[in-house]
């Protein structure tokens, strides 16, 4: 069922899932546990806008260019460092820590850790991980647990399951209006005309899945109790 839809200028889609997440959940007068999209809407400005106890599965732009091999990870990309929170250090794959150094870029989001410069000249990998002789430095982002936390919830069987959900059920209602509604493309023009002809859309998809999944004689009788 397709509980809110909105036609964007936007020709992606950055910044719309806590508005579209808003929009169904005000349309159902109840908010969901969980919400799932793919990797076009991730930003950390806006999924931290979502309440914490809606569960978001989501996986990180990073974690859809591995799985698409787009950018491969490398043997000592900083997704291979190890961050420990307790002690707020990074871990190398050779076990060496990273302590924080301070602010990087001048910038208060971004904080830079570097770890010692006889570790990094002393090791084997010495001129592939960095060419420093002062040590190796990877910047985290004041978001970044944000970050983490959602690559978990993706990796994890539970949100892996609602992703096949997700695959299995996004692409039916934009199939159903292309194919069996004829709507290849918009018949009106400016947003407020879009929107009421993908509200209409909306609609007959809805009472097309309500006839599947109900019946017919019961919809009519619901449609008659209103």
């Amino acid at each position: 069922m397709i509980a809110s839809g909105e036609a964007v200028s936007e020709n992606n889609d950055l910044n719309q899932f806590h508005n579209q997440l808003s929009h169904a959940s005000e349309n159902l007068g109840n908010k969901p546990r969980q919400a799932c999209s793919d990797s076009g809407y991730f930003s950390f400005k806006d999924v931290n806008q979502v309440s914490e106890d809606i569960t978001v599965v989501m996986p990180t732009q990073k974690q859809a260019q591995k799985e698409n091999n787009i950018h491969p990870v490398k043997p000592f990309d900083k997704e291979q460092f190890q961050y420990d929170s307790d002690k707020d250090e990074y871990i190398c794959p050779e076990g060496k820590r990273l302590k924080y150094v301070g602010a990087a870029f001048s910038s208060a989001r971004k904080m830079a850790y570097k770890s010692a410069g006889k570790d990094c000249r002393g090791c084997p990998h010495f001129g592939v991980c960095t060419t420093s002789r002062d040590g190796r430095k990877v910047v985290r982002m004041a978001e970044e647990s944000l970050k983490d936390r959602l690559e978990d919830i993706y990796h994890s069987p539970q949100g892996q399951e609602v992703y096949r959900l997700r695959k299995q059920k996004v692409e039916l209602p934009f199939g159903h209006m292309k194919r069996n509604l004829g709507a290849g493309q918009f018949l009106l023009r400016g947003k407020k005309g879009v929107d009421a002809e993908l509200s209409l859309l909306s609609t007959c998809f809805n009472v097309a899945r309500m006839m599947t999944i109900i019946g017919i004689p019961a919809l009519i009788l619901k449609l008659q109790g209103m």
